[in-house]
């Protein structure tokens, strides 16, 4: 029984781990090509559909019926040190779609439906057959979606708010090594699929005694992953207590608060800043257990996370009628403990920079955006599970290109 428990501590935790780790360090923000040029900071100024994701209240000041489809691609690098060994992340690429439709059914109520990510992860490091880290995980793959059904209520000319329901698909991947130091580098196979369920409360206040002012704020709940999937083996490893076997896992992620402040100088030029609030140290425990075992041990959090926050300032000027342009900067905290570090979330705090440009006219509009992260080196060491190997994360970097199109009805 003990042995059954140690090896779902070391095994499975890093399956569960993973996704939460995406809170922060990988959390998503780029909604759409307006979102990501001005770094994230739409929450209080000028409304359009991808508003949903950002502040769902906004949609009470959209008319009519209006759609929104976009993508996001997004490549990365960075490399891990386990053990006084570096490897790199193999070049890939990942696309995060999106789309939103908004409906304004009369002066005080709009509708509206959402579809983008909020968590993903992706990699691969190179000549992983004989590194430290595989024993950690060599591959993982996260991607997840959610479904987000609104109604926004227009409360008076200042104050609108709205509340939405998360329905949050995952699915998730990981691969890893046996002992590669000792010449075991048999691979086993971490997998779940899962939906959960949250929700969302947004206002915006458009003061009439400042109304070169706003203010717009987000709430999300926090939210129950619970996962089905299995650990895949070529062979049985009684040994380690790895087996062919089907597993579930339970996580909760954190919730979080969102908050903008938006100011107009001028018709033409906006400014907004804002900050992302991540509870993380409320994350202190899951339960995993093998479905056919009879052992379902619980197992306490060894991340030692931080609650987290995200610092983020937009700008955007409109040249003309038609042609806008946008800017924006990014600092992003990251939740890692440096003494419970892994391979599978590489980097550390992180500094983004963005650019853009939109055009518009009375009903079609096309969004542009590239933003640039640059990540803070980071020296540590693994959990006790991992025997406190030292780590060192470093040359973190990613580059994002966004387009977003939309049409008014």
């Amino acid at each position: 029984m003990k042995n059954i428990t140690k090896q779902l501590i070391a095994v499975v935790l890093p399956f569960v781990l993973s996704v939460a780790a995406q809170g922060a360090g990988f959390a998503l923000y780029e909604y759409s090509g307006r979102s990501l040029a001005m770094g994230g900071a739409v929450m209080a100024n000028e409304a359009e559909p991808a508003s949903l994701a950002a502040n769902p209240s906004l949609i009470t000041e959209l008319e009519g019926t209006q759609v929104q489809l976009g993508a996001t691609v997004v490549t990365a690098h960075a490399k891990t040190n386990v053990a006084g060994q570096a490897r790199e992340l193999k070049r890939d690429v990942w696309l995060l779609p999106n789309f939103y439709i908004t409906h304004k059914w009369s002066d005080q109520v709009s509708f509206g439906l959402g579809g983008f990510s909020r968590y993903g992860l992706g990699g691969e490091y190179k000549n992983h057959q004989n590194w430290a880290g595989s024993v950690l995980a060599y591959k993982v793959k996260l991607e997840t979606f959610s479904f987000t059904p609104t109604i926004a209520v227009k409360a008076s000319d200042e104050l609108s708010v709205a509340m939405g329901l998360e329905a949050m698909t995952i699915d998730f991947t990981q691969r890893s090594l046996l002992s590669p130091l000792y010449g075991d580098t048999s691979a086993y196979k971490i997998h779940g699929t899962g939906v959960s369920w949250g929700g969302n409360f947004s206002l915006t206040y458009r003061p009439e005694w400042a109304e070169k002012w706003a203010v717009g704020a987000l709430y999300r709940t926090k939210v129950k992953q619970n996962l089905n999937g299995g650990i895949d083996a070529r062979m049985q490893y009684p040994a380690r207590n790895i087996y062919d076997e089907d597993a579930k896992g339970a996580i909760t992620l954190p919730d979080s608060i969102t908050a903008g402040l938006s100011f107009r100088p001028t018709d033409d030029w906006v400014l907004e800043a804002g900050i992302v609030g991540t509870f993380w140290s409320s994350y202190d425990q899951i339960l995993i257990e093998y479905k056919d075992m009879e052992a379902t041990p619980t197992i306490h959090n060894m991340k030692n996370y931080k609650d987290t926050y995200r610092l983020n300032f937009g700008t955007e000027y409109k040249l003309t009628k038609n042609w806008a342009v946008r800017a924006g900067y990014v600092f992003d905290k990251s939740p890692i403990n440096k003494h419970s570090m892994d391979t599978l979330v590489p980097v550390d705090d992180r500094h983004i920079g963005s650019i853009g440009f939109g055009y518009a006219t009375d009903t079609w509009s096309a969004d542009f955006a590239y933003a640039h992260i640059w990540a803070r080196d980071l020296s540590g060491k693994s959990s006790s599970q991992f025997d406190n190997l030292p780590m060192e994360y470093s040359q973190g970097r990613s580059d994002m290109f966004s387009l977003t199109v939309g049409y008014k009805f």
